[in-house]
């Protein structure tokens, strides 16, 4: 889709157009030029190689304005682990290809509230493993304390480069665009973690019970996909000043 944008007019009188014979001409030429200029424009991509997208204009360029439609998709579960045991948590990507993924996420989250005092305060740590996963992708691994707000830890993986999901406008060409809004088909496959429980307890029994023998975790796993669905082309139209000429 094409808009068009008119500025740095000065304000003329519609008589001042037509006041002379040739003046007539001129109007009649431009509006006549205005007409089939859409008409034109609407039959070119016909024209070529027969090979138009759904809703997609070969070749736009220019300023254009661009889109996104997003997806997020949210798995969780939850784990009761005793000290020094691990878990393995696997998220299974497999999407269509007209989706790209913006980013995955990993949140692995406690709350230790059965404990006397700081120093016995249980924490958790995790690795991943992206063998199983298509691209170039960086393993990461964390640790972090159950003590109530950021617990846990959190790891992110921006499959495509500087994705926001925001709607934006850039001056260049549509085909290069979406070249740059790709995820390059990395990302699909299992990824995985492994979680291990490090729960920290008292010596000895507190008024007969033991406080603390182990920790519920909470993981989440977050996948965010979009597809680009709108390229708008502005231009910028000038007022200028014609010479005359004959018709």
């Amino acid at each position: 889709m094409i808009y068009k944008v008119r500025k740095n007019c000065d304000y003329m009188d519609f008589q001042d157009l037509v006041d002379t014979p040739r003046k007539v001409k001129i109007v009649v030429g431009t509006i006549t030029l205005l007409l089939l200029f859409p008409i034109y424009f609407a039959s070119v991509p016909s024209l070529i190689n027969g090979e138009v997208g759904e809703g997609r204009v070969v070749g736009l360029s220019g300023i254009l304005s661009i889109s996104f439609e997003e997806n997020e998709t949210t798995i969780t579960e939850s784990i009761l682990l005793d000290d020094e045991e691990s878990y393995e948590t696997i998220f299974d990507i497999n999407i269509e290809n007209d989706k790209k993924i913006g980013y995955v996420q990993l949140s692995v989250t406690c709350f230790d509230n059965d404990d006397p005092g700081p120093g016995f305060t249980d924490s958790v740590e995790g690795s991943s493993d992206l063998s199983s996963v298509d691209g170039e992708i960086d393993d990461q691994s964390g640790d972090g304390e159950c003590s109530g707000g950021d617990s846990g830890f959190t790891f992110r993986w921006d499959i495509t480069e500087n994705y926001t999901g925001d709607s934006y406008s850039e001056e260049g060409n549509e085909d290069e665009i979406r070249d740059k809004w790709s995820d390059q088909g990395h990302g699909r496959g299992s990824w995985k973690a492994m979680i291990t429980a490090q729960i920290n307890s008292p010596p000895g029994p507190v008024i007969g019970d033991i406080v603390d023998s182990d920790e519920e975790f909470v993981i989440t796993w977050t996948l965010m996909t979009y597809e680009l669905t709108k390229i708008y082309a502005y231009y910028i139209i000038e007022c200028i000043n014609l010479a005359p000429f004959n018709i």
